[in-house]
């Protein structure tokens, strides 16, 4: 049972990770294995330069939390482009896209052609695509010869 419960876990894992996309403006650098994150410019340890921002999204699930999926994604994305630490911002949720339907019936009443009068009864269906997005802006750390 509670290899079920794992594999299942895992399964949505995966699953949240899969619809993770990150977007990435800025300067790239070699890679770097160690990155640090901060949440304030104030804890950095070291003078900075902001290299540039990256922005993580993925759907919005109703069961999940994805903010560690979202951290993780942002780290691989500053590692490929040489950063030496993020700096995270919010993690806010946000509407992408908005679908409209509406189906409808007419129904005529009354059976003497004089009398007779159509109803139209119409109902409308709106679905909203959310994402959850985290920012983040990559850092180099400043060196002696910069």
């Amino acid at each position: 049972m509670k290899v079920r419960v794992a594999l299942a876990t895992s399964a949505l894992v995966l699953a949240a990770l899969g619809c993770t996309t990150v977007d990435y403006v800025g300067r790239s650098y070699a890679p770097t294995t160690n990155v640090g994150v901060y949440f304030s410019e104030a804890d950095v340890p070291h003078p900075f330069e902001v290299m540039g921002e990256a922005r993580a999204t993925t759907d919005d699930l109703p069961f999940g939390s994805p903010g560690a999926a979202l951290q993780e994604k942002l780290l691989e994305e500053a590692r490929a482009r040489g950063a030496d630490a993020i700096l995270l911002g919010g993690l806010s949720n946000r509407t992408v896209g908005v679908t409209q339907q509406t189906t409808g019936a007419a129904h005529e009443k009354g059976k003497a052609k004089s009398r007779r009068t159509i109803d139209y009864v119409a109902t409308t269906t709106t679905t909203t695509e959310d994402v959850v997005e985290l920012r983040a802006r990559l850092l180099k750390y400043r060196t002696a010869a910069r």
